[in-house]
Formats: structure tokens, sequence, C-alpha cells
């Protein structure tokens, strides 16, 4: 009897310990995506860094696009963090975010030398970017790993809230810390103390995330094992068993059909099929990159996510430019803390939201009502942007987009493909989403200095006339992730999937 109480106080300790740690991870994750979410406030300085270095606004954009291919370019790092996990990951976002944050920063004591080197400063924004998504990745995928899959809404949700509410702290000091409280004047912009701010920040998340963040395995967690039976499912000659430390077991049948491998049945102590059903087991096996890439849901799912985010990012990183070019840009230090604080509020609310509700309302129908609120924003745009009130309510709906599409997307991707290539899976639409976000900043770009008075200065266009062009675009982009969206779950749907 005593030795039974020692060892069930001994199971609970490592239990506590393990929680503890978990929990640890997290607070640490939420604080690497707050520093990661930094790379979202281009938008604050970009004014100063034109001004500075007198580049056009393709120029701008280019830069802007160049930091987001970076973050996009997350399969590399997703890979990277598979294949030798949480601590070496941060390591080299450690190394890669530092450095590029102080070649930015070297770059003010050479202006002349960079004003007519944009490719070459776009190549420094390029590197700021993928440094960040080894923070990134350390942060999403170590918590989403450790954490029972019923809470996966939650947690993802929780450290989305901290990198959508980044920008708006970071915001907020620029213009009233680096800025002096002036949001006109941008000669009187810190530029260069703002990204020596990141270099540290960055410094510090990565060294705690080495220290302390982990992936932690729950032992008394049941180990499965996948076999493939003959298509004849009433054959359960073939099984799994597997204890927990309780001493239960439990018991798997597996079948493959055209290619697929399916869930027969979870037999607990009866071999009994009779009441069985089949279902979809892409989110229980690896797959290889040409698997995954020839997965018509994945397919879907990622040109879904591309074709939304991209109004987030183009609309987020041009906000003070939509702003300068109505006259409102006395309003900057206001619009541009409304994405962010509503994007934290509503990711953490739909996180816990979707988790509540899974069984009852599908998470893709969720995405779905994202990419319809960042397509309703950019009706309000094309049409009513110069009234204050309206950009208003566009900047809000931008915010309730990116909060919703950002939280249910790597959810679902968790849910549907093998978590154990979560890393791969989401940076790989991470890089289709840049890709395609690249191509329509610069066609954002390119309309707005199509659209400058000959006799102006060159740099700043005044008017809708200036927005409209790119706009439009993410209008169209708006309605394909719709259509996309729709299209996959009644897909689902009518495949029982």
């Amino acid at each position: 009897m005593l030795i039974f109480v020692f060892v069930k106080r001994k199971i609970l300790f490592k239990m506590k310990k393990l929680t503890a740690l978990k929990i640890l991870g997290l607070v640490i994750g939420c604080a690497a995506k707050f520093t990661t979410g930094s790379l979202f406030v281009f938008s604050v300085y970009q004014d100063a860094l034109k001004d500075t270095f007198n580049y056009t606004q393709k120029e701008v954009e280019l830069l802007s696009s160049m930091l987001n291919f970076g973050l996009g370019v997350g399969f590399l790092p997703g890979m990277f963090y598979d294949h030798f996990g949480p601590q070496w990951t941060s390591v080299v976002g450690l190394f890669v975010s530092v450095s590029s944050y102080l070649l930015i920063w070297s770059s003010t004591k050479a202006v002349s030398f960079y004003s007519s080197k944009a490719w070459l400063m776009s190549i420094y924004f390029f590197i700021c970017g993928l440094g960040s998504i080894f923070t990134y990745m350390v942060a999403l995928n170590t918590n989403i790993i450790n954490f029972d899959k019923k809470d996966t809404g939650k947690i993802v949700g929780l450290l989305n809230a901290f990198f959508a509410g980044s920008p708006s702290v970071f915001a907020a000091l620029y213009y009233h810390v680096f800025s002096h409280g002036d949001t006109t004047d941008v000669s009187n912009q810190d530029f260069p103390g703002f990204m020596l701010l990141f270099a540290i920040s960055f410094a510090i998340v990565d060294i705690l995330s080495i220290l302390f963040v982990k992936i932690y395995k729950d032992e008394s967690q049941p180990f499965v094992r996948f076999v493939n039976v003959e298509d004849d499912i009433s054959n359960t000659n073939e099984i799994v068993t597997s204890s927990n430390s309780g001493g239960s077991h439990e018991i798997f049948c597996f079948a493959r059909r055209n290619g697929r491998q399916s869930i027969i049945g979870d037999i607990n102590g009866d071999s009994n099929t009779d009441n069985v059903t089949i279902t979809n087991n892409d989110a229980e096996r690896h797959m290889s990159v040409k698997e995954i890439l020839l997965n018509a849901d994945y397919e879907i799912l990622i040109w879904t996510i591309s074709f939304a985010s991209v109004i987030g990012l183009v609309y987020t990183n041009n906000i003070t430019v939509i702003s300068g070019s109505l006259h409102l840009d006395k309003y900057n230090d206001r619009l541009t803390l409304i994405i962010p604080i509503t994007n934290a509020v509503v990711s953490f609310l739909v996180g816990i939201i979707s988790d509540y509700f899974k069984d009852r309302f599908p998470r893709m129908w969720i995405l779905i009502l994202g990419c319809t609120c960042y397509t309703a924003s950019q009706i309000l745009v094309f049409f009513l942007a110069g009234t204050l009130d309206f950009l208003v309510i566009s900047a809000v709906l931008v915010g309730f987009g990116t909060a919703i599409v950002w939280s249910m997307s790597p959810t679902i991707m968790k849910e549907m493909f093998y978590v154990g290539n979560l890393g791969r899976n989401w940076g790989i639409a991470l890089l289709v989403a840049s890709l395609l976000g690249f191509g329509i900043q610069e066609a954002f770009g390119a309309f707005y200095d199509d659209k400058i008075s000959p006799g102006g200065d060159g740099v700043h266009c005044y008017g809708m006339k200036c927005i409209r062009g790119g706009t439009l675009i993410c209008l169209a982009c708006g309605s394909v992730s719709i259509a996309l969206g729709i299209f996959m779950q009644l897909r689902k749907k009518c495949c029982n999937r």
C-alpha cells in the first residue's frame, strides 16, 4: 500500500512538473509571437524609410514584399524545425534576426550609398522576415504539439492574440517615443533606434526559447502504430494493440483503399467491427512533399488562405499610404492601432468559440467568414474610403479577417494533416501566400506611382484614384478565397470526408 501511494505521488509530481513546463513554454511562446508580430508594423515607419533614402512607392513596396517573402519562406524553417526541434531552430532565429536588424540600422549611417540600392536594402528586409519565421515556428508548432488537440483552437488563438496585438504596441512606441509625438514630421523620427529595439527584442525571446521551449511528451498517452490490411475491411486478423500507463488497451485496425490509409475502427477489447465507420486518415500519417502537394484538400486550403491573407498584408502595410492619399494622415497614430487591437481581441475569442462549437459548426465555415470580412473591407475602401468613418470600419473588418484567418488556418492544418509535418505543411502555405502577396504589393505600388500627378513632388499621390487600382485586385482575391472555401466545405460534405 505504501509503495502504491509513493508511486502515485511520484506520477502526480511528474504530471504537475510537465504541465508547469508546458505552461512556461506557452508564456515564452506568447512573448516570441509578440516579437515576430513586429513585422507588421512596417506601415508606421515606411514614410521615414521612404524619405530617408528617397525611395519611390514601388521601391518601398519592394521592401515590404521582401519582408513578407522572408516570412513566407517558412517551409525551410518549418522543415528545419521538424528535423531538429525547437532549440536549434531558436539558435538560427537568434543569429539571423539580430544580424539582419543590425544591418538595417547600419544602413542609416550610409544613406547616400543605399539611396540608389533599394535592391540591397530589400535583401536585408528579406533576411529579417526569414529570421522571424524561425522564431514564429518555435512558438506556434511547439505549443500546438505540447497541448491536447481539444485545446488547439484556444492555444492558437491565444498565440495569435499576442502576434496580432504586437503591432499596436510597437506602433504606439514609435509614434510616442521614437517620433516624440509628431506623426507627420519624418525628419524627427528615430528610425535607426527602432531597428535596434527589434534586434534586442529578438535576442531576448530567442535566448529564452533556447533555454526553456521544448517538446514535452506525455508518456501516459497511448502509442499507436499503423498497419495495412487488405481491402476487405471485414478482415481483422491484423490489429495493433497499445497499452497506456493505466494498463488499459486500445486496438486499432486500418485499411488502404485507392492509395489512402483509413481508420476502420477503434475497438476496445472487442474484435467486432459491425458498427465501425471508415474515416479519412490524412491527419494520422506522414506524407512526402510530393504527396502533400498532390493532395486536393491541401491545395484548396492553402490557396484559400493565400488569396484571403494577401488582403490583410497589402492593407496593413499600406494603411498610412491610403490615409495620406486621402489627406487623413493626421489620424495615422489611431488608424494603425485599429487592426492589431481588433485582431488581438478577436483572435483570443475565436479560438475559444471554435473549440466549443467545432462539432456543430465546422472551423472551415469560420475561415470563410474571415474571407468575407476581408472582402467586405475592400468594397468599403474602393467606394467609400474618402470618409474617415468608412476607413475606420474597413480597418475593423480587416482586423476581424486577419484574426479569423490566421487563427483558424494553422488549427485546420493540424486537424487535417499529420502534426509531425506541421512545420513543412504550414511553411508551404506561408510561402504561397507570400509569393502571391509579393505580386499584389508590387501591383499596388505600380498603380500608385502611375497616378502621381506630373506637377507634384514625384513621390506622393493624392486622391481616390491612387488606391483604387490596388484595392480592386485585393477585392478580386477576396472573392476567390470565398469561392474556394465554400467549394472545399461543400466537397467535404458531398464526399463525407
